[in-house]
């Protein structure tokens, strides 16, 4: 087993770490400091106790003992993952498809389901010449699209600036996400020129519901303005809602907004536990409530991200768990972080990613041990419930940054109805020694979920 260390060990001499997922900081010593470097998913503990030998005054049985301790409170945290095999490296991978950009970490909302504790700007923001410099990069590379988010992107002085100059690039698409507070015709009509993608959030058909979930007054009346004044301008406009138990009942209501407005494209997307999100995850719809939407949702041929799979009939045939490609993230798409650091997706802004003021955009998607870890994964990874699910071969086991942020990222998914049924199936079936087992998240279920 390899451990991989994901997150930052913090600044100077502190010897900290910092999880984003829970926006808790824990100091550790030197000795654990080390450790963690060498958590870097091509050793073995044992072969990390051997530098640990080397540089301190330990026996080769209390270095592994040590290791094993300390590795296994740091897995509880959260803060490394475990394979059974080496990461291997893709340098002849090719260009992602999409680049996600949270251009900055500014924000004048304060929405109870986002990953962003703050809202506030980043430490050094890349800044508007570091920008231009790695669009053009990206271009020049291969990337096909292009979407900027934040924080609010607007909240940049120099968004415009940096849209325009990322429209003369020829990317097929450049898209924004934005909670429309800050448009203005001005804007609007600069954003025309470019034909960009817009997308603005609404939770809510009404003021109430809306600005409830995005944590100021006045928000859901300043959406609707700039969805009015997009469309006005023949700007192309999406809107999207992220579905919570507080305004799930009221997502007709929205559909029926999007209609009157002439909103053309729509879709809903479900809330993952980091940040604010993780403060209230109690807002997540159950699966079971998720599976009654996606239903809705689907007979309206409405988009809710991935999670229409098990809706359908499973593949035929046995899986093979040495497919590659079980998350898009690092395979066709990643991320960037406002300072510049290049990440799997969105929700790992907090990982040791490269950064862009140190290497090249195409030199990080090519050699970073971040991405090439992602690439590694392997339906063989994938534990729990998922594993002997007749539908894994098309799920994968649901979203990693949702199962990292739940404890783990290669378990059974959380919003999974097919595995809380199977679950309960197990914990309802009366047999003591198999609740034992699901309790510990040990058993294999291939004769519940493959009957």
């Amino acid at each position: 087993m390899k451990p991989f260390f994901f997150l930052k060990p913090g600044k100077g001499n502190s010897y900290q770490v910092f999880n984003p997922v829970d926006n808790t900081e824990y100091e550790l010593n030197y000795i654990g400091y080390r450790i963690l470097e060498h958590c870097d998913g091509l050793l073995e503990p044992e072969e990390i106790a051997d530098r640990l030998i080397r540089d301190f005054s330990l026996t080769k049985s209390d270095a592994i003992d040590y290791i094993n301790v300390f590795l296994d409170k740091m897995y509880r945290l959260g803060m490394i993952a475990w394979r059974q095999e080496k990461y291997e490296s893709y340098r002849d991978w090719g260009a992602p498809s999409t680049v996600f950009w949270d251009i900055t970490g500014e924000c004048n909302l304060r929405c109870i389901h986002c990953y962003n504790f703050e809202g506030k700007q980043h430490e050094n923001e890349l800044s508007t010449r570091e920008v231009k410099c790695s669009l053009e990069e990206m271009s020049g590379f291969g990337v096909k699209n292009l979407s900027f988010s934040g924080g609010e992107p607007f909240a940049r002085k120099d968004m415009p600036e940096i849209i325009q100059h990322a429209a003369g690039l020829g990317f097929d698409t450049v898209g924004v996400s934005t909670n429309g507070i800050l448009l203005d015709r001005h804007i609007v009509r600069e954003l025309t020129a470019q034909k960009l993608n817009i997308q603005i959030s609404i939770d809510g058909d009404d003021a109430d519901t809306h600005d409830m979930a995005r944590g100021v007054k006045g928000a859901f009346e300043s959406a609707i303005r700039s969805i009015r004044l997009l469309l006005d301008e023949g700007v192309n406009t999406s809107v999207c809602t992220t579905a919570t138990k507080l305004n799930v009942e009221r997502i007709p209501g929205i559909i029926r907004l999007m209609g009157d407005l002439g909103v053309k494209n729509y879709r809903v997307q479900s809330v993952v536990p980091m940040g604010r999100g993780k403060m209230n995850a109690d807002l997540r719809l159950t699966p079971g409530r998720m599976k009654e939407l996606v239903e809705y949702l689907e007979k309206r041929n409405i988009q809710v991200s991935s999670y229409n799979v098990t809706l359908k009939p499973p593949p035929a045939g046995p899986v093979n768990f040495c497919d590659p490609g079980v998350c898009s993230a690092a395979c066709s798409v990643c991320s960037i972080t406002p300072g510049g650091n290049v990440v799997p997706c969105t929700y790992f802004w907090g990982i040791n990613g490269d950064n862009l003021r140190d290497h090249s955009f195409q030199w990080i998607w090519e050699n970073s041990s971040v991405l090439n870890y992602f690439r590694s994964i392997r339906l063989n990874d994938i534990k729990g419930l998922c594993r002997d699910c007749k539908w894994l071969p098309v799920c994968h086991g649901g979203c990693k940054a949702e199962n990292y942020s739940n404890g783990d990222m290669f378990e059974s998914s959380h919003s999974c109805w097919v595995a809380e049924e199977t679950r309960n199936r197990i914990l309802s079936s009366g047999k003591i020694e198999n609740q034992k087992l699901i309790a510990k998240g040990e058993m294999e279920i291939e004769t519940w979920v493959k009957q």
